[in-house]
């Protein structure tokens, strides 16, 4: 991330197409107005907001107050001051001639060029229209006074498969060079993803057990309690392998097997997380059917924009391997799901039990050790371990050690998009996607068996932790699931 400093002296300008969606209201737009709190953003910073609404600005500012409460009265007027609403449709390719006007207005206010951001919270179905209009209107040039090129923020999911993904970023590439994309995961910016590096590489009491020969299966959970809310009619064309497991899940697993890198830039982790990529087995058709489980919560059906005889799933689970020296033979359970318990994700890398005859008496079963990262609710990580239980007698009893970013550093911990939102100033690409393409590879195989045997999708209550059918997979495999929230993480 850059220094404050640098933030300060980068004059900017946040073009947000989509403004009215979910996306903008719930995170973009709250995201930049804690790092306006806080005097994070240039000096010389403006928003303009795009969508196909027809609001006037005072109308979309009352829209996002929604969801941006202030009880600084003061700093929300100062922060709206920011912000101009402009009527587009880049699809269409209408009001692009006005948003042009406006850059060049603000360009000429501040007396200088500025950094142009594109953040295209879109729908994913129309990027190659848009891409095609930036290029068209040349708003992918920037500001050509000093050759200052724009920037482009990109949204998962990139494509709905590997032939897509590669030929949208085919036309992506013929406006865009690969230092101006930001494909963003939000995921990558959370505080223990990138903690993960630290708790590996600058630990010595981790990184040798990290590997097939103390590790007996990982799982990775990202569980919701909402269901598809207003987002439908896109959910029922993409579903839970393509929307969660494609993105953020294989970029978790790719992040905590990785090795460790010989730098902390972009180009050598993006390289390290192709590399386990790259080394997942892809699936048979005769190993989806068996090392996956998909299924849809009771009346996904009803809900708005959603097909009545629709086949997508809203869980999906897959078991899969890596091929490779460190963890050839470890089966790594990736899950997610809407209408769940509650909401958490987290990793959990349960060890080997070889067993301790010297405390074959003193406990009743096997107390297996495991490591918990937790993303979220709240960031933190446990170890799970045995203990003997004060007293006169020898037992032993499961114990958790635990750790909780919020309760042990009094320094503020920012938002995902907080920080992301500096790093697309700045230019520092380390917490972005590269080019899509190896985790289609993986999710492919497994949607096209899905497709080809619609009478596999099981279905399962609210509320729940999903199909029965998941326990039933786990537990062949002589497996339990994990408890995956940490109890001191919970507040």
């Amino acid at each position: 991330m850059a220094k404050e400093t640098d933030i300060k002296n980068i004059p900017s300008i946040f073009v947000i197409f989509g403004a009215t969606g979910d996306l903008s209201r719930k995170k973009i737009f709250p995201s930049l107005f804690k790092l306006y709190c806080a005097k994070l953003l240039p000096e010389k910073f403006k928003i303009i907001a795009t969508a196909r609404s027809s609001f006037t600005t005072d109308e979309f500012l009352d829209l996002i107050a929604e969801t941006t409460p202030s009880k600084d009265q003061a700093k929300w007027s100062s922060f709206k001051s920011l912000v101009e609403y402009l009527p587009t449709d880049i699809e269409k390719k209408i009001g692009l001639d006005t948003l042009k006007e406006k850059i060049d207005a603000f360009e000429d206010e501040i007396g200088s060029c500025s950094q142009r951001i594109f953040y295209m919270a879109i729908s994913p179905f129309i990027y190659e229209y848009a891409f095609e209009t930036l290029g068209q209107y040349k708003l992918n040039l920037g500001c050509q006074k000093h050759g200052k090129l724009a920037r482009i923020v990109i949204e998962k999911p990139f494509g709905y498969d590997y032939e897509s993904s590669q030929l949208l970023n085919k036309k992506l590439n013929e406006y865009f060079e690969e230092k101006q994309i930001f494909r963003i995961d939000h995921f990558l910016g959370k505080e223990t993803v990138q903690n993960i590096f630290a708790f590996r590489f600058a630990n010595e009491f981790f990184e040798p057990i990290w590997n097939k020969n103390y590790i007996d299966h990982v799982q990775i959970t990202m569980a919701e309690h909402v269901g598809v809310e207003r987002r439908g009619e896109y959910y029922d064309r993409a579903g839970a392998l393509r929307d969660t497991i494609q993105n953020h899940l294989l970029q978790l697993l790719s992040i905590v097997t990785m090795e460790e890198p010989k730098m902390f830039d972009q180009t050598s982790i993006r390289d390290k997380k192709l590399d386990v990529l790259r080394s997942i087995r892809r699936l048979s058709e005769a190993e989806v059917a068996t090392n996956t489980i998909r299924g849809q919560y009771e009346g996904y059906k009803d809900e708005e924009k959603v097909d009545p005889k629709s086949t997508t799933e809203t869980y999906a689970l897959a078991k899969l391997f890596i091929d490779n020296d460190r963890w050839q033979g470890v089966p790594f359970y990736l899950r997610t799901g809407k209408k769940l318990v509650g909401k958490v994700t987290s990793i959990i890398f349960s060890l080997k039990e070889p067993g301790h005859p010297l405390f074959d008496s003193f406990t009743k079963e096997s107390i297996g050790n495991h490591v918990t990262l937790q993303i979220q609710p709240n960031e933190g990580i446990g170890i799970h371990l045995a203990a003997k239980k004060p007293g006169l007698t020898t037992t032993l009893e499961p114990v958790d050690m635990e750790f909780c970013y919020k309760t042990s550093f009094t320094e503020p911990q920012p938002d995902a998009y907080e920080r992301l939102i500096i790093d697309m100033i700045s230019g520092d690409q380390t917490l972005f996607l590269g080019q899509v393409g190896e985790s289609w590879k993986i999710i492919d195989p497994i949607h096209k068996a899905w497709e080809a045997n619609a009478a596999a999708l099981t279905t399962y209550k609210p509320g729940s932790w999903g199909p029965a059918e998941a326990d039933k997979l786990i537990q062949t495999d002589k497996k339990d699931w994990l408890a995956p929230l940490l109890s001191i993480c919970k507040i």
